[in-house]
């Protein structure tokens, strides 16, 4: 009976752990790639993850980017796009999410320009946060760090 009961009471445990964290009112953003490592003048920055949201009501996607003089930004700023900017159709509860930027030129006018930012090479980091209708952010996830060259 005992064993039965144990028994019981470890599926349940089971179950309820490998449930965790899959959907929630909060919605939740994993950074699967940032390509590529080394970026020059003109190059396409591709900042690639997934996300989950169990009501589907998500709002925006917020990029924050952050330039860097050795281990200390020098500069920092945010973008805001709306899901249809990214393609993701509304009352979407999971799905891979794309932003991608064009470094220190204008030819292509749907992608956000990124200035160059010194007369010397640094590095950059680009980060994403989700927020949904009710004003629920994800955590802040942020990519690996990425060589930027001088323009």
């Amino acid at each position: 009976m005992k064993f039965g009961i144990l028994t019981a009471a470890a599926l349940t445990l089971l179950v309820l752990a490998c449930n965790k964290d899959k959907f929630t009112t909060v919605p939740q953003v994993n950074l699967k790639s940032i390509t590529p490592s080394t970026v020059f003048n003109g190059d396409v920055i591709d900042l690639k993850g997934t996300f989950t949201d169990d009501e589907g009501d998500l709002d925006s996607v917020l990029v924050v980017y952050k330039w860097y003089n050795g281990t200390t930004a020098v500069r920092n700023d945010t973008f805001r796009y709306k899901l249809g900017d990214l393609n993701i159709p509304e009352k979407t509860r999971q799905g891979d999410i794309t932003v991608s930027f064009e470094y220190n030129t204008t030819n292509n006018p749907d992608l956000v320009t990124l200035p160059g930012v010194s007369i010397r090479d640094t590095t950059a980091t680009f980060g994403l946060i989700l927020k949904d209708r009710d004003k629920n952010r994800s955590d802040y996830k942020e990519s690996d760090p990425i060589r930027l060259k001088k323009p």
